[in-house]
């Protein structure tokens, strides 16, 4: 487990920086997500981020679920978005303890997390936990850019997603195909899909349970399967249309943003023009891997 009190988190070109200098608290990142730290040296200015950088203060706040915030965004039982009076969003975690507010700018380059840390002085934590794919599904959305709901590899640096809805076998997919030649798996559950000079990318993310599981790499993507039981093992062309609905259906997009969603289905548009869709039912335990990338229909 590793120890600081400044903490960077690369997740597809994303850098969380998260600092807690000037407090008595240390920030650490469960052990699945040792990969994807990087190191950092604060600019001598300090407090500006580049372009995919977001810098992100520590600091103690008492009875932050007291703050009055301008409007509502979302409000789930797990997490809520608001808006301050600047236009800025905060997400709020009522149900962590303690409780916590992250504040940051509609650029996403800076921000604060808030809580009251007075009884767990001294103590190193991960204060982002369960909040920070909830900042990354918005900041990507700024860019028209996804977290799906799928599993992704990379073998000979090219990209292989597969997307399902919980049940569909991704884990059991993911399972069998690091059992079958160079696979790098990127993630059994989550990957980003993100458009970059022009062409599409998968990378891979750390909210999984194992290590063995993920990788930070990022490659270029090759083929999108999208997983059915329902269907005869083997693999079959997935008309675009009926791809991009159920990446719609199935992937964290932030409907409560409309203004985000023309963006990202222009995006997926050009998704299902540039790169195949197939449907794939795949039979636990069975050689997949040469199919999947050779295409052997």
């Amino acid at each position: 487990m590793m120890i600081n009190d400044i903490l960077t988190l690369s997740i597809a070109s994303l850098r969380f920086v998260i600092d807690t200098r000037g407090s008595d608290l240390q920030v650490t990142a469960p052990p699945v997500f040792n990969q994807f730290l990087v190191g950092y040296d604060l600019r001598e200015t300090g407090q500006f981020a580049v372009p995919g950088e977001m810098l992100l203060e520590v600091r103690h706040e008492e009875k932050i679920l007291d703050r009055v915030f301008s409007k509502p965004i979302c409000r789930t039982k797990l997490w809520e978005l608001w808006l301050d009076g600047n236009d800025d969003f905060v997400f709020v975690s009522p149900r962590q303890s303690p409780p916590k507010l992250v504040y940051v700018d509609k650029d996403f380059q800076k921000g604060v997390i808030a809580f009251d840390f007075s009884s767990i002085k001294g103590k190193a934590i991960y204060p982002l936990a369960s909040i920070d794919i909830r900042i990354a599904v918005n900041w990507l959305a700024n860019y028209g850019d996804l977290v799906l709901h799928a599993a992704g590899a990379a073998v000979d640096g090219e990209g292989y997603c597969f997307i399902g809805p919980s049940g569909a076998g991704k884990s059991t997919l993911a399972a069998d195909l690091i059992k079958q030649g160079e696979v790098t798996l990127l993630g059994e559950d989550q990957v980003v899909l993100r458009r970059i000079a022009g062409k599409f990318w998968i990378f891979g993310t750390p909210w999984h349970e194992y290590e063995d599981r993920c990788s930070p790499v990022g490659v270029p993507l090759k083929k999108v399967f999208f997983l059915d039981r329902r269907r005869s093992p083997g693999i079959s062309l997935c008309p675009p249309a009926d791809g991009v609905t159920q990446i719609l259906q199935t992937a964290f997009v932030p409907y409560y943003l409309p203004e985000k969603i023309p963006v990202i289905i222009d995006q997926l548009s050009l998704l299902s023009e540039q790169v195949p869709f197939y449907r794939l039912s795949h039979e636990q335990g069975t050689l997949v891997l040469p199919k999947i990338v050779k295409q052997v229909m």
